[in-house]
Protein backbone atom coordinates (compact mmCIF):
# COMPACT_ATOMS: atom_id res chain seq x y z
CA UNK A 1 0.00 0.00 0.00
CA UNK A 2 1.29 3.46 -0.91
CA UNK A 3 2.27 5.74 1.96
CA UNK A 4 0.73 9.20 1.89
CA UNK A 5 3.22 12.01 2.32
CA UNK A 6 2.82 15.22 4.32
CA UNK A 7 4.04 18.02 2.01
CA UNK A 8 5.37 20.21 4.81
CA UNK A 9 7.27 17.26 6.31
CA UNK A 10 8.79 16.53 2.90
CA UNK A 11 10.07 20.10 2.75
CA UNK A 12 11.44 19.86 6.28
CA UNK A 13 13.43 16.76 5.33
CA UNK A 14 14.95 18.57 2.35
CA UNK A 15 15.91 21.51 4.58
CA UNK A 16 17.51 19.16 7.11
CA UNK A 17 19.49 17.45 4.36
CA UNK A 18 21.04 20.77 3.29
CA UNK A 19 21.91 21.52 6.92
CA UNK A 20 23.39 18.02 7.34
CA UNK A 21 20.96 17.42 10.20
CA UNK A 22 19.21 14.23 9.07
CA UNK A 23 21.66 12.38 11.31
CA UNK A 24 20.14 9.29 13.00
CA UNK A 25 17.24 9.22 10.51
CA UNK A 26 19.63 8.04 7.78
CA UNK A 27 19.86 4.32 7.04
CA UNK A 28 21.98 4.64 3.86
CA UNK A 29 23.47 7.60 2.01
CA UNK A 30 24.70 8.09 -1.54
CA UNK A 31 27.55 10.45 -2.45
CA UNK A 32 28.94 9.36 -5.79
CA UNK A 33 29.90 11.28 -8.94
CA UNK A 34 28.28 14.44 -7.61
CA UNK A 35 24.97 12.72 -6.76
CA UNK A 36 23.70 12.84 -3.17
CA UNK A 37 20.68 11.05 -1.74
CA UNK A 38 19.54 9.76 1.65
CA UNK A 39 17.46 6.70 2.41
CA UNK A 40 15.87 7.09 5.83
CA UNK A 41 14.84 4.39 8.30
CA UNK A 42 11.18 5.17 7.58
CA UNK A 43 11.91 4.35 3.90
CA UNK A 44 11.74 7.95 2.69
CA UNK A 45 14.17 8.83 -0.11
CA UNK A 46 15.48 12.42 0.10
CA UNK A 47 17.27 13.90 -2.93
CA UNK A 48 18.77 17.37 -2.34
CA UNK A 49 19.64 19.76 -5.16
CA UNK A 50 22.73 21.50 -6.47
CA UNK A 51 25.39 22.10 -3.84
CA UNK A 52 28.57 22.46 -5.91
CA UNK A 53 29.63 24.09 -9.18
CA UNK A 54 30.13 20.72 -10.89
CA UNK A 55 26.39 20.02 -10.55
CA UNK A 56 25.81 22.61 -13.28
CA UNK A 57 28.35 21.22 -15.73
CA UNK A 58 27.60 17.57 -14.94
CA UNK A 59 23.80 17.77 -14.78
CA UNK A 60 21.92 21.08 -15.04
CA UNK A 61 23.54 22.32 -18.26
CA UNK A 62 23.61 19.00 -20.10
CA UNK A 63 20.61 19.95 -22.21
CA UNK A 64 20.80 17.36 -24.97
CA UNK A 65 17.76 15.08 -25.23
CA UNK A 66 18.47 11.37 -24.71
CA UNK A 67 16.30 8.27 -24.86
CA UNK A 68 15.61 6.26 -21.73
CA UNK A 69 14.69 2.55 -21.64
CA UNK A 70 11.01 3.52 -21.87
CA UNK A 71 11.67 4.97 -25.33
CA UNK A 72 10.95 8.53 -24.18
CA UNK A 73 13.36 11.48 -24.46
CA UNK A 74 14.63 13.20 -21.31
CA UNK A 75 16.93 16.05 -20.34
CA UNK A 76 20.34 14.37 -20.47
CA UNK A 77 21.72 15.72 -17.19
CA UNK A 78 18.59 15.06 -15.14
CA UNK A 79 18.22 11.54 -16.51
CA UNK A 80 21.89 10.83 -15.73
CA UNK A 81 21.36 11.96 -12.12
CA UNK A 82 18.19 9.87 -11.71
CA UNK A 83 19.79 6.76 -13.20
CA UNK A 84 22.59 6.95 -10.63
CA UNK A 85 20.01 7.16 -7.82
CA UNK A 86 18.07 4.21 -9.24
CA UNK A 87 21.27 2.17 -9.64
CA UNK A 88 22.23 2.85 -6.02
CA UNK A 89 18.79 1.83 -4.74
CA UNK A 90 19.06 -1.41 -6.70
CA UNK A 91 22.62 -2.10 -5.51
CA UNK A 92 21.62 -1.66 -1.87
CA UNK A 93 18.21 -3.39 -2.25
CA UNK A 94 16.51 -0.23 -0.95
CA UNK A 95 12.80 0.19 -1.62
CA UNK A 96 11.49 3.67 -0.83
CA UNK A 97 7.83 4.13 0.04
CA UNK A 98 7.94 7.91 -0.57
CA UNK A 99 10.32 10.30 -2.32
CA UNK A 100 11.09 14.00 -2.10
CA UNK A 101 13.56 16.26 -3.88
CA UNK A 102 14.40 19.92 -4.44
CA UNK A 103 15.70 21.69 -7.55
CA UNK A 104 18.15 19.32 -9.28
CA UNK A 105 17.02 16.71 -6.76
CA UNK A 106 13.40 17.41 -7.72
CA UNK A 107 14.22 16.89 -11.39
CA UNK A 108 15.76 13.55 -10.45
CA UNK A 109 12.85 12.72 -8.10
CA UNK A 110 10.32 13.12 -10.94
CA UNK A 111 12.08 10.39 -12.90
CA UNK A 112 12.81 8.14 -9.93
CA UNK A 113 9.30 8.50 -8.51
CA UNK A 114 7.53 7.76 -11.77
CA UNK A 115 9.83 4.79 -12.43
CA UNK A 116 9.13 3.31 -8.99
CA UNK A 117 5.46 4.41 -8.86
CA UNK A 118 5.79 5.84 -5.35
CA UNK A 119 4.35 9.07 -3.85
CA UNK A 120 6.80 11.79 -4.86
CA UNK A 121 6.92 15.46 -3.84
CA UNK A 122 9.17 17.69 -5.94
CA UNK A 123 9.93 21.29 -4.91
CA UNK A 124 11.19 23.93 -7.34
CA UNK A 125 11.67 21.42 -10.13
CA UNK A 126 12.82 22.19 -13.66
CA UNK A 127 11.32 20.33 -16.60
CA UNK A 128 12.71 16.88 -17.40
CA UNK A 129 10.63 15.13 -20.07
CA UNK A 130 10.38 15.89 -23.79
CA UNK A 131 6.95 15.38 -25.33
CA UNK A 132 3.32 15.24 -24.24
CA UNK A 133 2.77 11.48 -23.93
CA UNK A 134 2.38 10.41 -20.29
CA UNK A 135 4.85 8.01 -18.73
CA UNK A 136 4.00 5.07 -16.50
CA UNK A 137 3.84 6.11 -12.86
CA UNK A 138 3.35 9.79 -13.66
CA UNK A 139 0.29 10.05 -11.44
CA UNK A 140 2.41 9.49 -8.33
CA UNK A 141 4.41 12.71 -8.78
CA UNK A 142 3.45 16.18 -7.47
CA UNK A 143 5.43 19.29 -8.38
CA UNK A 144 5.15 22.29 -6.05
CA UNK A 145 6.19 25.43 -7.91
CA UNK A 146 6.30 29.14 -7.11
CA UNK A 147 5.19 31.48 -9.87
CA UNK A 148 8.14 33.75 -8.99
CA UNK A 149 10.76 30.98 -9.20
CA UNK A 150 12.23 30.98 -12.74
CA UNK A 151 13.91 27.59 -12.19
CA UNK A 152 10.48 25.95 -12.57
CA UNK A 153 10.37 27.12 -16.20
CA UNK A 154 13.76 25.72 -17.21
CA UNK A 155 15.05 24.66 -19.64
CA UNK A 156 14.11 27.58 -21.85
CA UNK A 157 14.00 27.53 -25.63
CA UNK A 158 12.19 24.22 -26.15
CA UNK A 159 8.47 24.26 -25.41
CA UNK A 160 8.28 20.49 -25.70
CA UNK A 161 10.03 19.99 -22.36
CA UNK A 162 7.65 19.49 -19.44
CA UNK A 163 7.39 18.30 -15.85
CA UNK A 164 6.40 14.75 -14.96
CA UNK A 165 3.27 14.61 -12.81
CA UNK A 166 0.83 17.14 -11.39
CA UNK A 167 1.83 20.80 -11.10
CA UNK A 168 0.73 23.00 -8.21
CA UNK A 169 1.64 26.62 -8.77
CA UNK A 170 1.82 28.83 -5.68
CA UNK A 171 1.95 32.59 -5.27
CA UNK A 172 2.75 34.70 -2.22
CA UNK A 173 -0.12 36.74 -0.72
CA UNK A 174 2.37 39.24 0.74
CA UNK A 175 5.56 40.97 -0.30
CA UNK A 176 8.44 38.76 0.81
CA UNK A 177 11.22 41.09 -0.25
CA UNK A 178 13.63 40.82 -3.15
CA UNK A 179 15.78 37.96 -4.29
CA UNK A 180 15.25 34.59 -5.88
CA UNK A 181 12.52 32.55 -4.14
CA UNK A 182 14.04 29.17 -4.95
CA UNK A 183 15.13 27.78 -1.57
CA UNK A 184 12.92 25.19 0.05
CA UNK A 185 12.26 27.60 2.95
CA UNK A 186 10.48 29.91 0.51
CA UNK A 187 8.23 27.02 -0.49
CA UNK A 188 7.51 26.03 3.09
CA UNK A 189 6.45 29.60 3.87
CA UNK A 190 3.54 29.22 1.44
CA UNK A 191 2.75 25.58 2.16
CA UNK A 192 2.55 26.23 5.92
CA UNK A 193 0.31 29.27 5.44
CA UNK A 194 -3.14 27.66 5.48
CA UNK A 195 -4.83 30.93 4.46
CA UNK A 196 -3.06 31.16 1.10
CA UNK A 197 -2.89 28.81 -1.87
CA UNK A 198 -5.79 26.91 -0.36
CA UNK A 199 -6.27 24.66 -3.40
CA UNK A 200 -2.89 22.98 -3.20
CA UNK A 201 -2.75 19.59 -1.44
CA UNK A 202 -1.06 19.39 1.95
CA UNK A 203 -0.98 15.58 1.75
CA UNK A 204 0.10 13.55 -1.30
CA UNK A 205 -1.52 11.57 -2.80
CA UNK A 206 -4.55 13.60 -1.77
Amino acid sequence: MAKRFNVSKAGDLIALSYEERLGPRIKKSLDRNGVQAYFLFDKTLVIPGSNEVSDYTDFNLRLRKVKHTDGRKYHNGFLSHAKQVLKWLDEKSLKPVRITGHSLGAASAQIVGSNLAKPTIAFAAPKVLHGTQRVDGEGWVANFQRVDDPVCNLPLGDENFRHIGSKFWMSSPVQEGGGLKHKVKHYLTLINDKDSNTKIPRIWPR
